[in-house]
């Protein structure tokens, strides 16, 4: 087995977090999330873009008192090191929460192919599954383009419906500031926009400077995404109604369309750089996961092998992306996506009480990153991320709860069993 390649500085960082957020979210998820919350789509994003950076700030000062692959499963492991299955089994759940990721995303992909072209949507997230995950063998430094690449193409595509939304007499006039419960409902799908900005903290290995850029472009990418889903959120709102933006497999093409059929293709264009930028990344940040627990053995080492002359895991990659292929057989969109918002809402919250526990149990620690806010060693921002994460993980429906909760006791019982 061989190390990994150190060779990510800050603004690549940035650029892998940011993409990942986008990617993830308003290309994908914004109609499903607008059939939900209404008029008040933009409060969905804006709270959960608010719960998203507690969390975040979490995952800073952990990235940098740990700066190794692996993230909720290294954290949780220092946190509760008597008990490995809690920590075996969070690091599971957030590598099957990105092979569903990888899974959504590839779904909306072929949505939006269909408005080109009519071609079987199983065919087409599956090709961009099997074509990613082979980018993502190559090597991190040749995927890495194609990531500051497609970043910049899908955020020059938020800001271009940022722009249509502003040139209408009435931006704004139609949104709604009272919050309903659909609101909040539409925040437990609305999460899995902001999720890539804890994938960071797995590209530890990779990264020159882990303990001062982890950080910053974990903190930078929450900021960013937030301040352009509002934007987006509120200009798509000006420009069309709920209802209709909900029933588009397309919705960000559908709002572009308002203003004419070739604004809509530009828009149907960028979607597909921002869909499969996001399943690289989803693909990349996940096989990390379980490359870690391979190499920590909690996971056969088999799962730890890399590629001698490319350096990158691919045990682990193939092994995600058997998984993400197989959710695809669900066809919704919605559904796989809330199945990683579950795995994800339950990581956060245990990554927020980890860190809790760890200001009592290693107080002493250096920590080149700590959150503010704290009543003697007690920290209050942890707190409050985790309770918004508890309370999010009330809001999905039952199928969600059914196959997400039957593959996390799976894994907690398989890793109890492997440690008795």
């Amino acid at each position: 087995m061989s190390g990994l390649n150190r060779s990510l500085g800050l603004p690549m960082l940035i650029f892998y977090g940011t993409g990942m957020i986008l990617g993830a979210g308003i290309y994908s998820i914004i109609g499903k999330a607008a059939e939900q919350t209404g008029e008040t789509l933009w409060l969905g994003f804006l709270f959960s873009g608010i719960s998203a950076l507690l969390t975040a700030l979490s995952y800073a000062e952990l990235s940098a008192m740990y700066p190794k692959a692996g993230a909720e499963f290294i954290y949780l492991g220092k946190a509760f090191s008597k008990e490995n299955w809690i920590a075996s089994t969070i690091g599971t759940s957030m590598a099957l929460s990105g092979s569903a990721t990888a899974a959504a995303v590839a779904l909306s992909f072929a949505g939006y192919v269909n408005q080109f072209t009519n071609v079987s949507t199983s065919l087409v997230a599956a090709s961009v599954l099997l074509f990613f995950s082979g980018v993502a063998i190559i090597g991190i430094q040749q995927s890495s383009w194609f990531t500051v690449v497609s970043t910049l193409i899908e955020v020059g595509g938020l800001i271009f419906i940022i722009y249509l939304g502003t040139l209408h007499e009435k931006f704004g006039i139609g949104i709604s500031f009272t919050p309903t419960a659909g609101t909040f409902a539409g925040s437990a799908l609305i999460i899995f926009s902001f999720f890539g900005f804890e994938n960071i903290a797995n590209l530890a290995d990779e990264t020159k400077n882990p303990e001062k850029h982890l950080p910053l472009a974990i903190i930078l990418s929450v900021l960013i995404a937030t301040t352009l889903y509002v934007l987006v959120s509120i200009s798509a709102l000006t420009l069309i109604t709920p209802n209709l933006l909900a029933q588009s497999n397309a919705p960000l093409m559908a709002v572009a369309k308002t203003k004419s059929e070739q604004a809509g293709s530009i828009l149907g264009a960028v979607a597909l750089f921002s869909t499969a930028n996001t399943a690289l990344i989803s693909l990349i940040g996940s096989s990390r996961i379980l490359y870690s627990m391979g190499s920590a053995g909690s996971l056969p080492k088999i799962i730890s092998r890399t590629n001698p002359k490319r350096k990158t895991p691919w045990v682990a990659s193939m092994i995600i992306l058997v998984a993400a292929l197989l959710l695809l057989p669900l066809r919704k969109l919605d559904t796989v996506a809330s199945i990683s918002s579950l795995a994800t809402m339950l990581a956060f919250f245990s990554v927020n009480v980890a860190l809790i526990v760890l200001r009592y149990k290693q107080s002493d620690k250096e920590r080149p990153f700590k959150v503010p806010f704290s009543i003697g060693k007690f920290p209050v921002l942890p707190f409050l991320a985790a309770s918004i994460s508890l309370f999010l993980m009330t809001q999905f429906e039952g199928i969600v709860y059914a196959i997400g909760g039957g593959l996390l006791v799976a894994a907690a019982l398989a890793f109890k069993l492997i440690r008795s």
